[in-house]
């Protein structure tokens, strides 16, 4: 999407060797299938949204069957999220990508309705997808753990649900927090907190960058990190199961984290360059016409 190396490169290094995303991959658990299959899935729709190429149709209708089967209600909003990127367009509309988008997308649903999937996906809704269900899973989450929070928040209505989503972000994207570490075992995440609260600056500057610039491009990944974000927000009621499901949106995060580092870094070296450019010149000079130095300027006599 960025044509850039270093963003790549930086992404991928953070993903593979950031502790939680490490611990979460390395266990017998969910989270890594998962992972994989939300980049799968996301790296199949960026290379459909370009070309239309059948291995990589294949290899989305997979990923989203594997999502289905491992968290229901993540497959809705990364079905949403690869709607709405070929609904904008991930790049400039003209008639050969508009009926390559629209062709990928009746694929896509015909291939998941003749596999079940979308029957599967609406039982399962049916049976989970209300907000009074999400406030009995909320409810005994914040209450049967010590890191439970928000005990008395209500999500079983539409107002309630809203008015948790600032709270539930806080601690979705920084929790645990310093006064939260109670044994040894939780003091072993403030290192990675730390980097992490660190690096958000940048995740703030990449993804100012990437909806400026890069907004078609970005489309599914900005829209599935959001909806997930905005999900996780009101369904987690305490900090370990918030620190467990970051790690779905880290593989994300960190693109953003990426690319606000790789532009701080280019500005400090464009800065660092003109600096030597313009000693450069100074020096092509004649004597006479080169700057004083603030020692001779400031001792120079005044005039008038």
């Amino acid at each position: 999407v960025f044509n850039n190396r270093r963003v790549a490169r930086i992404a991928g290094l953070a993903v593979a060797f950031y502790p939680s995303l490490v611990l979460w991959s390395s266990q017998g658990l969910k989270d890594g299938a998962i992972v994989f299959s939300l980049a799968l899935a996301i790296l199949a729709t960026l290379k459909l949204g370009q070309k239309l190429n059948w291995i990589y149709l294949v290899m989305l209708v997979a990923a989203l069957f594997f999502v289905l089967a491992l968290r229901f209600y993540v497959f809705y909003m990364l079905l949403a999220a690869i709607g709405g990127a070929f609904l904008i367009g991930m790049r400039a509309l003209t008639a050969q990508s508009v009926a390559r988008q629209f062709v990928v997308v009746l694929a896509l649903g015909l291939s998941l309705t003749y596999l079940g999937v979308t029957r599967y996906a609406n039982l399962e809704f049916a049976r989970f997808g209300s907000l009074e269900t999400v406030q009995r899973s909320r409810a005994d989450a914040a209450r049967s753990a010590q890191s439970g929070f928000g005990q008395d928040v209500d999500v079983s209505s539409t107002s309630g649900a809203l008015s948790t989503i600032p709270l539930g972000i806080v601690y979705l994207l920084f929790a645990p927090f310093p006064w939260q570490l109670g044994s040894l075992r939780q003091s072993l995440t403030l290192p990675e907190m730390v980097v992490w609260w660190a690096s958000f600056p940048m995740l703030v500057t990449g993804l100012w960058f990437s909806i400026k610039h890069r907004l078609r491009q970005m489309s599914a990944i900005l829209i599935f990190t959001s909806m997930l974000t905005v999900a996780y927000s009101v369904f987690q009621g305490n900090v370990g199961t918030a620190y467990r499901q970051r790690a779905q949106l880290l593989v994300f995060y960190f693109i953003f984290v990426a690319v606000g580092f790789v532009l701080l870094k280019e500005k400090r070296e464009e800065k660092a360059r003109r600096a030597q450019e313009e000693r450069e010149a100074s020096r092509r000079r004649p004597v006479w016409q080169r700057p004083l130095p603030k020692s001779h300027v400031a001792d120079a006599p005044l005039e008038g």
